[in-house]
């Protein structure tokens, strides 16, 4: 019994640490929204050379819809969400394993006209998320009504696409209400997760994937209350480090040993 008691004991100091390591990490914050881009615009189809980048809504519309096609560029800043982990758990010792992004419009009901004539009506689809390996196009000042200002417009799609993209899905609309948050897992995908992980831009382009959607948004110069402006969350695991491994694999085995030899006595 006193045998026992004592293989208890040293079970406990040998296993105590490692777990109680690995249970702190676990209870850290792994969550991080990034509740605003750094920059944004909306890219009009039959406005093709206008740049729209300070306007208040962002727009996704096929070419068939009867003010024309919308796409959207948005980018993200990744340096805080980076900084939190990277101080939480140590440089490398995390993984991602959710990017979620929230959009939200004032003008979120079915069949909605927006109070700019040049966008369509609000209207249920799909879309689709490519991300953009990137980062380089600008922003523009161009309002509400545009401005020919040589930023960011629809004829930069091609532009926006040379460097590289990969796509990360395609995304139901359903018209969620006015001032209410979508959410859109994004595709985990390796270029996004790395490019994320760095700590510096991320850039995502938008379309129409279907002939149906009329989705508007607040982009990040949104001024009306609420402001909604479109967030990126972060979720993360802690990758526990080599040595803490070793640790605990050492201890496990141990245990077993001293075991066996209690077994024998």
């Amino acid at each position: 019994m006193k045998h026992s008691l004592k293989l208890g004991r040293i079970k406990h100091l040998i296993l105590g640490p490692e777990l109680l390591c690995m249970t702190s990490l676990a209870m850290a914050q792994n969550t991080y929204t990034i509740n605003n881009t750094t920059a944004d615009a909306m890219l009009s189809g039959q406005h093709a050379t206008l740049n729209y980048g300070l306007a208040g809504t962002l727009a996704i519309a096929p070419a068939s819809s009867a003010k024309g096609e919308f796409d959207s560029v948005l980018m993200f800043n990744t340096a805080g969400a980076v900084s939190q982990f990277n101080t939480t758990y140590g440089a490398g010792n995390w993984t991602i394993t959710g990017l979620t992004l929230s959009l939200a419009s004032n003008f979120g009901t079915q069949g909605t006209q927006p109070t700019s004539g040049i966008l369509n009506p609000v209207n249920g689809g799909s879309f689709g998320i490519d991300w953009l390996a990137g980062d380089s196009w600008v922003e523009g000042t161009g309002g509400g009504n545009g401005a020919a200002n040589g930023a960011v417009s629809f004829n930069s799609v091609s532009s926006l696409l040379a460097p590289g993209y990969d796509p990360l899905g395609t995304y139901n609309y359903t018209p969620p209400g006015n001032n209410v948050y979508a959410n859109y897992s994004l595709s985990l995908d390796a270029n996004l997760t790395a490019d994320a992980v760095a700590g510096g831009n991320v850039s995502l382009y938008f379309y129409a994937a279907d002939n149906q959607v009329g989705y508007v948004f607040n982009s990040k110069d949104y001024t009306g209350n609420p402001l909604n402006h479109p967030e990126l969350t972060f979720t993360v695991t802690p990758t526990p480090e080599p040595s803490t491994i070793s640790l605990l694999v050492a201890s496990l085995g141990g245990c077993l040993l001293l075991r066996r030899q209690s077994t024998k006595t």
